[in-house]
């Protein structure tokens, strides 16, 4: 509670964090495909003396391994920015907690760095089939990074029987309930991923010839059709959720059933296109085919990403950090210096100084100065104002009587609102503050005009 965080104007935290994170997953699994894509295409070009396909790969390695990979690396960087800044201390304790799984990913990143850039500058230059081993030392710790940070990522949803500083604590929270589906599912559809842009490439490449055109989409057909197992591995994930989370994707959240059922059909509808494809030996794609087949699986890890992320609210960590930083009533005995028990006693704003003009004291505010302190403190990490989620159009037909009441009750109405972390007169000040947003904002026109 006392990091300040970053208000990012319109588009507030959340969207800023679930637009890097998107597209550095969806780039990430693309990379990671893209390593046994190509490992296993040479492998097979090498064994059966295919100069041809050796040539293709070759020139195109920059496209299909060394762009991916800059840019989720630097999309990955982004993400720990801004974390770090929207949700400082969510960071924390995820940081203290992983620290050494952490470690372990950044070796196994340098070994990528230099694997990936031994094995595109050596091209030609060293023997074939030591050349082959660069690509699979590149895509298994691609993968072996994927699995680290699937722990994290899961553990955020389902941490089980996780408590901090426990006994066994570490391997409670990297072995959680979600863990082994989750990681089995983000593999094969890093596989699914590689071989929609291997179908797309071999589309719109110049100046191969017909036979290494098909026989880079049968390989990617392959990389596709076990994404099929990505169904039943779902109902695992499901079986294994929190009850909460479990009844929001059974209905109490629309949106989230709404964009699986996209993820799900997607997948569907991928997995179709190159069954059928396989089926019937037929390996030529148009161009309108192969932007259809990348958007189709861009749609569905996406999708599922969304619902990933969706799921979890209105926690960080299940059970133990709300979205707005406090931790839960179970927490009490663990955290002194932002559990709720805390932030309704002695107020939100107390564990916020950030969320305080500079050099003001609270009680020192007029009215509607407190409500907005009490908002920055506990609205802003998930609300702007104005912009993605903003609440002044959620507010603007409401009475202060409904915004006062909904302040009491806000997380039995939306399962995906935290309780609200302060005191009765922080809530009197927060919707005074709300009341004062039902006008228009300052400079704008009347509508008509």
């Amino acid at each position: 509670m006392e990091y300040p965080i970053f208000d990012v104007p319109l588009l507030g935290g959340s969207l800023l964090i679930a637009g890097v994170a998107v597209f550095h997953a969806f780039i990430a699994h693309f990379s990671v495909g893209a390593g046994f894509f190509v490992a296993l295409a040479e492998r097979r070009a090498i064994r059966e003396g295919d100069e041809a396909t050796l040539a293709f790969l070759k020139k195109y390695a920059l496209l299909i391994l060394l762009v991916p990979y800059v840019l989720g690396t630097v999309t990955g960087a982004g993400i720990w920015f801004t974390v770090a800044l929207v949700s400082p201390r969510a960071i924390s304790v995820l940081i203290h907690q992983f620290v050494w799984d952490w470690a372990t990913e950044w070796v196994l990143f340098l070994v990528e760095v230099v694997s990936i850039f031994l094995y595109f500058f050596t091209w030609g230059r060293v023997r074939q089939e030591v050349h082959n081993r660069i690509g699979w030392v590149f895509a298994i710790t691609s993968l072996a990074t994927l699995v680290i940070i699937n722990a994290i990522l899961s553990f955020m949803l389902t941490p089980g029987g996780w408590v901090p500083h426990a006994p066994g604590a570490v391997w409670k929270a990297i072995l959680n309930p979600s863990y082994f589906p989750t990681t089995l599912i983000r593999a094969l559809a890093a596989f699914a991923l590689a071989g929609a842009g291997a179908v797309a490439l071999a589309a719109f490449v110049k100046g191969a010839d017909d036979r290494v055109r098909e026989r880079v989409v049968s390989l990617a057909y392959r990389m596709i059709l076990p994404a099929i197992l990505i169904f039943p591995l779902l109902g695992w994930g499901f079986a294994v959720l929190p009850e909460r989370a479990q009844q929001v994707m059974m209905g109490a959240g629309p949106v989230m059933l709404i964009f699986g059922g996209f993820g799900a059909a997607s997948l569907g509808i991928l997995w179709l296109a190159a069954a059928l494809g396989a089926w019937r030996r037929d390996y030529t794609v148009s161009s309108v085919q192969a932007l259809a087949t990348v958007l189709v699986a861009f749609v569905a890890y996406g999708a599922f990403e969304f619902v990933r992320e969706g799921l979890r609210r209105p926690y960080i960590i299940e059970g133990f950090m709300y979205s707005t930083g406090v931790t839960t009533e179970a927490a009490a005995k663990l955290d002194r210096r932002g559990n709720i028990a805390q932030t309704r006693v002695e107020g939100v704003v107390a564990f916020c100084p950030w969320a305080l003009p500079p050099g003001k004291a609270y009680a020192a505010l007029d009215p509607l100065g407190k409500g907005e302190a009490v908002y920055r403190a506990a609205c802003l990490r998930c609300h702007s104002v104005d912009g993605y989620n903003a609440v002044r159009p959620l507010v603007r037909s409401w009475s202060r009587e409904t915004i006062r009441h909904l302040l009491d009750r806000m997380h039995e109405v939306k399962l995906s609102m935290p309780p609200f972390p302060g005191t009765d007169a922080e809530k009197e000040a927060l919707a005074d503050y709300l009341v004062s947003l039902r006008k228009p904002p300052a400079g704008s026109k009347p509508a008509g005009d």
